[in-house]
């Protein structure tokens, strides 16, 4: 009983970390408009980002998320839906492989710690591709884990098999090769490590191969039939170009991804192997431990060497990580769980001080005006897992209760994980493009031009259903195709100008540098609203 009350409670938190009005800038933005674009143009081929070609990333992503428009309607909160759902798919993947191959208790702790450690709760709430694909690879893993290791799904491991490449398959969909490279490299470690190249006999890599290719390959086949250009732009530039050099400037020092993991993973840090107990308890030697391992160590060791790191890119590294410190927790004596417990405590008490510190500190500042609240979201989430952590240590150092502990761990994780998002809203809601379309709505008419002038909010044509014609900047998605809408690009200042001088009406974003050119040329305009973003005006007043 108590455990379904808690799986009820905790899948409330899940769903309400998705009520956000305010798109996040630029990938919330960026990825919900070109899935509105798709189910408004009916073209599911070609990705559109303000009508110009975007071939960044693959089209699952856009695909669910055009469905769910379609269903739902074209809202923010549905915009994320496919992340949160892709979130559950990994939960219930890493739950059912660690079930099967170790037990309840690690896969009840599995899943409990991936859904409610920091990185993950947070990335399955925020509209971007690094989810699904970490999903995806979640469920190939898992398929794998069950297959190989499990003795009593020897009679379907063919099947299971099939459902691994078809995951695989989807993962090349949600972000390309990576979906392939990564399973691919762990594979060839762990063969090396185990000294057993039979694995390759018992994967059905025939029919799987046959399987991936007629799943993944036929969108790549017709984009590229349709648009030459998309070959050279998505397999050169988008991969290798972009792992081997620094062309987008998304290189981080060395050692970038260890804070990244161990941080990501609160409230459950504390329970990563840093004693020779904590490693006793994860590791016995067994196959399975050394694939998972290979996996968490092929992850983080190809994406350190990337030059193209952000944080949510580690995420593959997390559903193995989670079952071993789920086995890590099933395993460990209450005792010592205990201590693990009350160090969590002491570490989200601390850092809940030093948000509420920073909070206080930035109360006087205009320019981070929302921070304050933000913050003060994160010193409350932080309160309350310093809470359920101390209550946990006392339930397992009194009553020695394991699943009582986890339950209420996992449980003021997804709800402090949920309350940060809600209130870090205080400071991406007014960058996001809801409170620009929300001041030009007044002035627009069905034919009323759009424009951003030095800055490019991506999530503004989401919001107001319609492209914006784009003057002066050179963001890296946008460039490599902007000859791809005529006239939806003005390359400066002075076309915007003449555009702008002789039409009767008209909106615009301007950014602070090019207003303060506008207004030294005298560019006639009715000022709507100032924003974080810019400047909102209209050629004459609204009606």
């Amino acid at each position: 009983m108590l455990s379904l009350l808690v799986t009820l409670l905790w899948g409330v938190a899940w769903i309400a970390g998705l009520m956000r009005s305010g798109l996040g800038e630029p990938d919330e933005g960026r990825y919900a408009e070109v899935a509105r674009e798709m189910l408004a143009s009916g073209d599911w081929i070609t990705p559109r980002l303000d009508g110009f070609l975007f071939f960044d990333k693959p089209p699952l992503h856009y695909w669910g998320t055009a469905a769910a428009y379609a269903l739902l309607g074209t809202e923010p909160w549905v915009a994320r839906l496919w992340g949160a759902l892709a979130g559950l798919l990994a939960i219930a993947a890493v739950a059912w492989a660690g079930w099967r191959v170790w037990g309840r208790a690690t896969g009840f702790y599995a899943a409990t710690i991936l859904g409610s450690s920091l990185l993950f709760a947070v990335s399955a709430h925020v509209g971007t591709l690094d989810l699904g694909v970490a999903a995806f690879l979640a469920l190939g893993m898992a398929c794998f884990v069950v297959a190989q290791f499990d003795p009593a799904s020897a009679s379907h491991r063919t099947a299971i098999n099939l459902g691994m490449w078809a995951a695989l398959a989807l993962a090349v969909l949600s972000k390309g090769l990576i979906g392939v490279v990564l399973p691919g490299m762990v594979l060839a470690v762990y063969m090396l490590w185990q000294r057993d190249w039979r694995v390759l006999g018992r994967v059905s890599l025939l029919p799987g191969l046959v399987l991936l290719l007629v799943v993944s390959a036929p969108w790549f086949i017709e984009v590229t039939r349709r648009h030459p250009e998309f070959f050279d732009y998505f397999f050169i530039r988008e991969h290798f170009t972009r792992f081997l050099t620094s062309a987008d400037n998304r290189g981080k020092p060395p050692g970038f991804f260890l804070p990244v993991v161990l941080l990501g993973l609160f409230p459950w840090t504390a329970l990563v192997p840093f004693t020779r107990l904590g490693w006793r308890a994860m590791w016995s030697g067994a196959p399975v431990d050394r694939l998972l391992l290979a996996w968490v160590g092929v992850v983080f060791v190809f994406f350190s060497i990337s030059h193209s790191q952000l944080p949510f890119y580690i995420l593959p590294l997390f559903p193995a990580a989670a079952l071993l410190l789920g086995r890590i927790a099933a395993r460990l004596p209450h005792e010592a769980l205990a201590r693990r417990m009350r160090v969590t405590a002491w570490a989200a008490a601390i850092g809940a001080a030093a948000a509420l510190a920073a909070a206080l500190m930035q109360r006087h500042h205009p320019a981070h005006a929302g921070m304050p609240t933000a913050l003060g979201g994160l010193a409350a989430s932080l309160a309350i897992m310093a809470f359920a952590a101390g209550y946990a240590t006392r339930r397992l150092t009194r009553h020695r209760h394991h699943d009582a502990a986890m339950h209420a761990l996992a449980l003021a994780g997804i709800v402090g994980w949920t309350i940060t998002l809600l209130a870090s809203q205080a400071w991406v809601g007014p960058r996001s493009g809801e409170p620009v379309a929300r001041l030009m709505a007044p002035a627009l008419t069905v034919d009323t031009p759009v424009y951003m002038v030095g800055g490019f909010v991506r999530g503004l044509p989401f919001y107001l259903e319609r492209p914006v014609t784009i003057v002066a900047q050179d963001r890296d998605d946008l460039t490599p195709f902007i000859d791809s809408r005529p006239g939806g690009y003005l390359p400066t200042l002075e076309a915007f100008e003449a555009r702008w001088r002789t039409s009767a009406h008209g909106v615009a974003l301007v950014d602070a540098h090019a207003m303060a050119v506008l207004q030294q040329h005298r560019l006639p305009y009715v000022l709507l609203g100032r924003l974080p973003t810019g400047f909102v005006i209209a050629r004459q007043p609204a009606r």
